[in-house]
């Protein structure tokens, strides 16, 4: 009798101190609610934050071979914007950025050279998500 008292009481100090632990509001999942008050998915607080920073891709079809393509894909940070990309093509590609100059609001184009057959990155400073207007394949104007 006196084991089975040893027992439920140890089962009682880890229930109480579970119970005691403090929650973390940024682990802790947030519960969607729709119009009538029904819960949906549940999405994490890291999830959301997550979304913010989205990547972005764009494909491009080669003339030669074909059935190749030119990659290209990003994420625009706070302060620079690297552009990883991957020519599976026999022919040299352009990447062309758009984007507004933050001091003096005018607009300008960068463009990123890719060699055939290359794979790699290109960082570009002052290039970040509020100020990127349009990416695109080609040279700029």
């Amino acid at each position: 009798m006196s084991h089975l008292l040893g027992k439920t009481a140890a089962v009682a100090i880890a229930v109480a101190a579970i119970a005691s632990v403090p929650s973390v509001a940024s682990a802790s999942p947030v519960q969607a609610t729709g119009a009538a008050g029904t819960t949906g998915t549940t999405v994490s607080a890291k999830a959301a934050d997550a979304s913010t920073m989205a990547v972005h891709r764009k494909s491009r079809k080669c003339t030669k071979p074909k059935g190749k393509k030119f990659n290209i894909s990003w994420s625009p940070g706070g302060a620079s914007t690297t552009f990883y990309f991957n020519n599976h093509c026999k022919g040299t590609n352009y990447i062309k950025v758009f984007y507004t100059d933050s001091v003096p609001h005018l607009g300008k184009c960068r463009t990123i050279k890719v060699k055939p057959g290359v794979k790699g990155h290109k960082r570009l400073w002052n290039v970040v998500k509020h100020n990127i207007d349009y990416v695109g394949f080609g040279k700029c104007p």
